[in-house]
């Protein structure tokens, strides 16, 4: 059953907490100037109207989270310093006499709520800085971020030999027998009897395929899942850990793979996180760009310009933007800036393409990867003084591989636009410093989720209660 909190602070409190704490500490100022009311209102579906004792009040809890993420405390940690801390309590709304929640019911707390519950936590901040006008909206900064999973990153060959391991511990809840007379294929290979690792893994993983014929028999949920989990593990099917099989390997840069998840994230020009979408670390960025955009229209927080890295630079989702009167603004490849380095131009009107000396392509011919393959004259090539510098010693003419299309709905102007989007890497250099989020708390992809989620509301909540006071703006709900 729902319990709510009791707000009205006796004397005993009251002379407490105006003695003991600093009217100008960040957590002081957020108490007084956002109002997290509507969490009674968001939860209060999560629980049974009659059945059950009443539970500790949401937003208590909510808070507890919130000062989580704040001060970089687990839910062991968060629960001590709300026995002795002054502020902590003051900021929770917990009375010197009050019960303090342990750290099973924060766990619960957050299972009860689950991915859905903190996001709608998360939009209705978003929804209160608009209100309050602290949200500019014009600009929608679009970009990913890595996060570390909770987890040891692990070669194939100590995956295999691990998971063989698990599979005997989960068979023996159901039949210790059969466990026991298993066990010497847990036993890993002698490293010293093959002559390479290839060979050795393929024995590692013979001994893996010999387990799981023998497990065929059991059809336990919790075995069945292992069991499944350890054949794409084997197989190089994506699972990199047992410990957190949704995390993913991943690139953010070419020669840096990171096992994990990536947050995705749009923020407007002031900083103020107003979309998030988690994914594994394999999803590539693009495609949750368009789902970003679409929670904002959803939530009546359309921008009119949109400015994201060259990871984003694709025709067809700028010609989609342009349709929703969206004007993006994305630097281009590096195909195209090779082009422009070399010499060679496009003229958006004619369809035409040059060299640097002047000549003009003769013809094109479609591309299996989309676009066309632009070339030259052989006569105007062999006679041209740039030909040792332009062709190599096996062509006679120049071919110019080009996608037409880039070109279109491209905005002028973007350097200011590449400043504003340098809005979201402080943003994403806060939260990693501040709040930790370079690696995950949690496994599994829920609540990571989860995490991300708080992590920019904590964000965005810091802002607004600095942008409040420097107003002089109070909640209606503030203390």
């Amino acid at each position: 059953m729902l319990g709510r909190q009791d707000r009205q602070a006796n004397f005993f409190d009251q002379e407490i907490f105006s003695r003991m704490i600093p009217e100008d500490h960040p957590l002081v100022l957020i108490k007084k100037h956002v109002d997290f009311s509507f969490v009674e209102e968001e939860t209060a579906r999560y629980y049974h109207p009659g059945l059950g004792r009443p539970s500790f009040p949401p937003e208590v809890l909510f808070r507890v989270l919130f000062l989580e993420v704040w001060a970089n405390l687990s839910d062991i940690q968060v629960c001590r310093e709300l026995k002795y801390n002054v502020l902590y309590r003051y900021f929770c709304g917990i009375g010197w006499d009050d019960p303090v929640p342990d750290d099973t019911t924060l766990v619960v707390f957050r299972k009860r709520l689950g991915e859905e519950g903190f996001r709608r936590l998360f939009e209705r901040v978003v929804q209160q800085a608009k209100e309050k006008g602290l949200l500019r909206g014009k600009w929608a900064i679009v970009d990913g971020t890595k996060v570390a999973a909770h987890a040891a990153v692990k070669n194939h060959l100590s995956l295999v030999r691990e998971g063989r391991r698990r599979l005997l511990r989960v068979l023996a809840r159901h039949d210790e027998q059969a466990a026991a007379e298993l066990a010497p294929l847990a036993e890993p290979e002698r490293d010293q009897d093959y002559a390479d690792h290839e060979k050795l893994l393929a024995a590692e993983i013979a001994k893996g395929q010999e387990l799981l014929s023998a497990l065929e028999g059991y059809h336990q949920q919790d075995l069945a899942e292992l069991k499944e989990l350890y054949r794409k593990a084997v197989e190089l099917e994506g699972v990199a850990s047992f410990s957190d099989p949704d995390a993913r390997w991943g690139f953010k840069k070419k020669d840096e793979p990171f096992l994990g998840y990536k947050a995705h994230v749009a923020c407007d020009e002031t900083g103020m996180v107003t979309a998030v979408e988690v994914t594994p670390g394999n999803e590539a960025e693009l495609p949750q760009a368009k789902g970003l955009v679409t929670q904002l229209k959803r939530r009546d927080l359309k921008p009119k310009y949109l400015a994201a890295d060259k990871a984003f630079d694709d025709a067809a989702f700028r010609a989609e933007l342009t349709q929703e009167e969206i004007r993006t603004y994305i630097p281009c490849r590096r195909d195209l800036k090779r082009l422009a380095r070399q010499g060679f131009t496009y003229d958006t009107k004619t369809g035409e393409v040059r060299c640097p000396a002047g000549k003009q392509a003769i013809g094109r011919s479609p591309h299996q990867k989309g676009g066309y393959l632009y070339y030259f004259s052989e006569r105007d090539c062999a006679s041209c003084p740039r030909k040792k510098a332009c062709l190599k010693k096996t062509e006679t003419r120049k071919r110019v591989y080009l996608k037409p299309e880039i070109f279109a709905h491209r905005a002028r102007s973007i350097k200011r636009a590449m400043r504003i989007r340098k809005t979201i890497e402080r943003l994403f250099g806060e939260v990693k410093t501040w709040h930790s989020l370079q690696r995950a708390r949690y496994r599994g992809l829920g609540r990571v989720t989860i995490q991300v989620l708080l992590t920019f509301l904590v964000a965005n909540v810091k802002k607004m209660a600095t942008r409040m006071a420097a107003r002089g703006l109070v909640s209606p709900c503030g203390s």
